[in-house]
Order: C-alpha cells, then sequence, then structure tokens
C-alpha cells in the first residue's frame, strides 16, 4: 500500500512540475507579444510603453462570448490604430494579471488611462459601437 502510495505521489509530482513548465513558456510568450503591442507589464499591472490609454480584453480560448468578442477587438485596434492601445490577456497564460485587475468573469474589458489607472471596466459580452462610446467618452 505504501509502494502505491508514493507512485501515485510521485507520478502526481511529475504532472505537476511538467504543467507549471508549460505554464511558465505560456506566460512568456504572452508577455513577449504584449510588449510587442507597446505594452509593458510593471509592477504587476499594464503601462503603455507610448503614452496612450489602453483598452485591455481579458478573455479565454475556451470562452464563447469572449471568441464573439474578439474580432471586434481586433477591427476597433485597427481603426483607433496610433490613438488607443489594444491589448488581449489570456487569463489562463497570465493569471497575474487577471488577479492583479480582480477579473473574475470574462470577457472583461477594462479601460486603463496612459498612466495605468483603470478607467471603466464591464463584463461580459458588449458590441463594437458600445465600446466605441466609452473610448470617445475618455479621448475627448
Amino acid at each position: 500500500m505504501i509502494k502505491k502510495l508514493a507512485f501515485f505521489a510521485a507520478g502526481a509530482a511529475c504532472f505537476f512540475l511538467a504543467g507549471c513548465a508549460g505554464k511558465s513558456s505560456e506566460t512568456t510568450t504572452e508577455i513577449t507579444e504584449m510588449k510587442a503591442q507597446g505594452t509593458q507589464v510593471a509592477d504587476g499591472g499594464l503601462i503603455s510603453e507610448n503614452g496612450l490609454p489602453m483598452v485591455v480584453d481579458f478573455s479565454a480560448t475556451w470562452c464563447p462570448p469572449c471568441q464573439q468578442l474578439k474580432p471586434i477587438f481586433e477591427q476597433l485596434k485597427d481603426e483607433y490604430h496610433g490613438n488607443v492601445d489594444f491589448v488581449s490577456v489570456d487569463v489562463d497564460s497570465v493569471p497575474e494579471l487577471a488577479q492583479k485587475y480582480d477579473v473574475h468573469n470574462i470577457p472583461a474589458l477594462i479601460f486603463i488611462s496612459p498612466d495605468g489607472k483603470e478607467m471603466y471596466r464591464t463584463i461580459g459580452f458588449i458590441p463594437g459601437d458600445s465600446i466605441k462610446r466609452v473610448i470617445s467618452q475618455y479621448l475627448d
């Protein structure tokens, strides 16, 4: 019985370590992509490197409303290029950011000022026109 328990514990440890190794790689990739988008992760939060406000999409690949929002988010990213930074954060790849911004439900869009302060937040799917209205409130 003790041998079976030891074998199970060793197997569980290997599974856990393999899972952690994969997560570290995903986190590094996600943060590298954010830096490429002009966003820096500092002190556990997001800061725009170019002084623009940000719209941050906290989502996951397994979330249907998140996937429904993705093409709208990409369209707005192109439309507001140079005026607003659009950053996507996969909550499974970078759970520390989701925790930092107190994200418990997805999709969550968080509007962040150039100095890193949260200005507005939405939870759940939101149409593009509604996102534009919120952006226009903070750009004017």
